[in-house]
């Protein structure tokens, strides 16, 4: 009798879980553990082109001194 109760519970407990809706989140498991990000994929999506426009902004900050740097060198080499 215990064995069909639980059985049943372990049945109904796997008919349960298609029905409770999806929550978005992505569970990564690595060398650092397991983490869970609450974010939907649209925000997922969202900050990772918020961080290219970073490393975009960041590279052409760098590369606008190094540009000046260089056409000041040229003209100064033009000068002598």
């Amino acid at each position: 009798m215990k064995q069909l109760f639980a059985s049943s519970l372990i049945a109904a407990g796997l008919f349960a879980i298609p029905s409770v809706p999806a929550t978005a989140q992505s569970i990564d498991i690595g060398p650092g553990g397991v983490r869970v990000d609450p974010r939907s994929p649209r925000e997922r999506d969202r900050d990772e082109i918020r961080r290219e426009d970073r490393r975009e902004e960041f590279r052409d900050g760098r590369r606008d001194p190094l540009r000046r740097e260089e056409r000041l060198r040229r003209e100064d080499d033009d000068e002598d």
